[in-house]
């Protein structure tokens, strides 16, 4: 874990944790207490996580299934995709529905849900559409991308769970690795027989305006932004920890890989998320009682 910087100072990666268990990585107990203190002494904590938090649920990262996949994974999460190669774009998202079914939150959901309780996170943004941050009982989220948990029919705007995108039969994705399978009645409105879509942002969309602007509102009033596993690659996304720092924000990043932001941050953390919130939350806690759930 990287020292505290004094303004205008660069991270000295060497000083960064490697990625490897929170008890064997050396984590200076010095570190996790400053930052730990930092959070509790913060006004408006604000936390922005990315796919590197879903990750460590054993959720796949849709570009790990390269050898699966016939075009690339970014060619088919677009409207373009839908309509020209339907077969391709629903098998994509299926399959990626498919898997959220064998996925539970991890214990950094869970620590941030906590922390959220204790009034220590007054806003989650996410870059994830998976939901898990809800499902660990985080309500203060707002998701810039979308949710794969429900999808809409393109004809009369009416909203499923998308599990119901899911074929029947069971033999569905071999039929894809045969070359066999054909979108069925699923991928079609009950209602009206309309194509029905992931509510995601695909490829080529703006993000929800909503969304966005209570975003920037957040991170700009923010004294304290955290970002947890994202690489900070995708824009706008990654213009959130920017406005934070530029209003005066310390910034914590915890990813495994280097970010183009590192050298704003006062903190870098090369460790597992959930070690990490895991280390933080447990000193937060002893601190602070959360207050009743009704």
């Amino acid at each position: 874990m990287a020292e505290k910087k004094t303004k205008g100072q660069k991270t000295d990666p060497a000083n960064s944790v490697e990625a490897v268990p929170a008890a064997e990585a050396g984590m200076r107990l010095n570190s996790v207490a400053e930052i730990a203190a930092a959070w509790e002494q913060a006004q408006s904590p604000v936390v922005f996580t990315g796919a590197g938090m879903s990750t460590e649920s054993g959720l796949p990262d849709f570009r790990s299934a390269q050898g699966l996949w016939k075009s690339r994974p970014e060619s088919l999460a677009t409207m373009t995709a839908l309509k020209t190669q339907p077969d391709e774009f629903y098998f994509f998202y299926q399959w990626r529905i498919a898997k959220l079914r064998d996925v539970s939150p991890n214990i950094g959901h869970h620590s941030l849900a906590l922390l959220e309780r204790l009034g220590l996170v007054t806003a989650l943004i996410t870059q994830n559409v998976d939901g898990l941050h809800q499902q660990a009982g985080s309500v203060k989220v707002t998701e810039l991308h979308g949710s794969l948990r429900t999808v809409s029919c393109l004809n009369c705007a009416a909203q499923y769970e998308s599990t119901v995108l899911i074929p029947q039969h069971s033999a569905w994705e071999e039929a894809y690795k045969a070359g066999l399978y054909h979108y069925g009645s699923e991928c079609l409105c009950p209602k009206c027989n309309g194509f029905l879509r992931p509510d995601v942002v695909l490829f080529g969309e703006q993000l929800p305006q909503e969304s966005w602007e209570k975003a920037v509102k957040a991170c700009e009033n923010s004294d304290f932004f955290v970002v947890l596993g994202s690489s900070l690659a995708v824009a706008p996304a990654n213009v959130c920890p920017q406005l934070a720092v530029r209003n005066g924000a310390k910034l914590l990043i915890v990813n495994n890989d280097p970010t183009p932001l590192d050298e704003l941050a006062t903190w870098v953390v090369r460790a597992s998320i959930g070690d990490v919130l895991a280390a933080i939350t447990g000193r937060l806690e002893q601190k602070k009682e959360p207050p009743p759930c009704f």
